[in-house]
């Protein structure tokens, strides 16, 4: 218990702030990042399959007098608040109703096996201005967070945060109030959370503001999204704590037998026993797959689901029935045409049968797309074939493929556009700039006046808020 708050803090609730002028409006997306190499708990796993499925943990609408925060890993929660005003409230989208609640009220953490105990305000914050690193395409510093005169490093926070962003805190992340911009990245002892994009986006009042009709709810001590998708949600028996399954009218579909359910994709939901072994039910709460696997994850409709069985992983499919043998140390599958695969401390990419398209020998691979992979090396990004052949003739700050056969590349704190040969096709003059979606990008040389530009860097149409 000594350092579990690190992680737990990783998975509560996560919440955001209101205001009135018209200013400018971020959003940022983040995920669970993959944890760094070496890093071994027993919540190392489980975030892995997460990182590795490439969907959303939150979206975060922040400007500087207000937020929204918008959680998915448990069902949608939602929380707005207002800075100035000092409000904030938690939205219940499928009651229709909002509550009251604290922007930013802290934790009280253990900090020794000893039962010391201290308030997450209370860590102090230390700058580290000689650190930098490019998340999302911005520019971040380093901060670290521990307790006055501390430097044990199960206790350590680290922050990468963009300070040209206004500053995002909420809940038990209230520390973050010291940091002077937006975090990117929080993380302990190789876990934590990561901004996957940060786009400028209009201006909307009503992401700030409690809905028409909504009604005023009753106050919890612990606010919990019982939602598993539009129909059904979990309850709990009193007496054994564990969940089931009922529908929108309380029917119950399963008997409260597990110790978790998580969210539905699609059809199909996880679950996991006493044990702590993984199974999946469907949306009749007929349990599909009994829970006898040491993992299993569902990472987006339609795909297979990766299991773990003697600590190696493969692919099943919705009947249970094996689809590739779990002989590697781990497989997440990023997208519908493809998987990403670990041997060791090296990474390959799979087809959705089995099929090796790029050799297990990059520390990271970052995207795959052609028959191309996107690998980091060093902190810098390059592009390489199946055979391992890097195409470009340096190694780029960030890159990411943008549609087009193009690759969209942040240099020199600019945004540009070359082909896969390395040659720059649309200049580096953008503040912002998109990936492409049906042959137009959305791109930005001032941060204030957007537009559309075609594959050849042409000017289109101006962006109609």
């Amino acid at each position: 218990m000594k350092h579990f708050f690190l992680c737990i803090a990783l998975f509560t609730l996560i919440f955001v702030k209101t205001g009135s002028a018209q200013q400018k409006l971020f959003k940022i997306t983040y995920q669970f990042a993959d944890p760094e190499t070496g890093t071994d708990t027993s919540s190392s796993e489980f975030i892995k399959i997460l990182a590795g499925s490439g969907e959303a943990l939150m979206h975060a609408y922040i400007c500087n007098d207000q937020m929204r925060v918008e959680t998915l890993l448990f069902g949608k929660s939602v929380q707005i608040s207002n800075i100035k005003e000092e409000t904030s409230y938690l939205i219940d989208e499928n009651s229709k109703t909002y509550t009251p609640t604290d922007l930013a009220s802290g934790k009280l953490i253990e900090t020794s096996e000893g039962a010391d105990y201290a308030y997450s305000s209370d860590f102090e914050i230390s700058l580290v201005p000689n650190e930098k690193k490019v998340i999302a395409g911005l520019p971040c510093k380093k901060a670290i967070f521990n307790l006055a005169g501390s430097k044990d490093k199960k206790t350590e926070i680290t922050v990468w945060y963009a300070e040209q962003l206004p500053k995002l805190y909420w809940g038990t992340y209230d520390y973050l109030e010291k940091v002077p911009g937006a975090a990117l990245y929080i993380g302990a002892e190789g876990l934590g959370i990561q901004a996957t994009t940060v786009e400028e986006v209009p201006y909307d009042t009503a992401l700030f503001e409690i809905p028409e009709g909504y009604e005023e709810g009753e106050a919890e001590e612990a606010a919990a999204d019982s939602a598993l998708n539009d129909h059904l949600s979990w309850y709990q028996d009193s007496t054994t704590e564990y969940f089931g399954v009922q529908d929108s009218l309380g029917n119950k579909l399963t008997p409260a037998k597990y110790a978790s359910i998580y969210a539905y994709v699609g059809d199909y939901a996880i679950v996991t026993d006493a044990a702590q072994m993984f199974g999946l039910i469907d949306l009749q709460g007929r349990e599909v797959i009994p829970c006898q696997y040491e993992s299993l994850s569902l990472d987006s409709e339609g795909a297979p689901l990766v299991f773990m069985k003697d600590q190696k992983y493969g692919l099943l499919d919705y009947t249970g029935k094996l689809l590739l043998a779990a002989k590697y140390d781990f497989i997440s599958i990023p997208s519908l045409s493809h998987a990403l695969y670990t041997e060791g401390d090296y990474t390959g990419v799979l087809d959705l049968k089995g099929n090796i398209l790029i050799p297990a020998k990059y520390e990271t691979i970052a995207e795959y797309s052609d028959h191309l992979a996107l690998i980091i090396e060093n902190q810098a990004y390059q592009l390489v074939d199946k055979s391992g052949k890097k195409l470009l003739p340096t190694s780029q700050e960030f890159l990411s493929f943008a549609g087009e056969k193009l690759l969209l590349v942040f240099k020199d704190n600019k945004y540009g556009y070359i082909d896969y040969s390395g040659k720059v096709v649309i200049p580096f003059k953008f503040q912002n700039a998109q990936t492409f979606e049906n042959g137009l990008a959305l791109v930005s040389e001032d941060l204030e006046n957007f537009y559309y530009i075609n594959a050849q860097g042409k000017f289109i149409k101006k962006y109609a808020e």
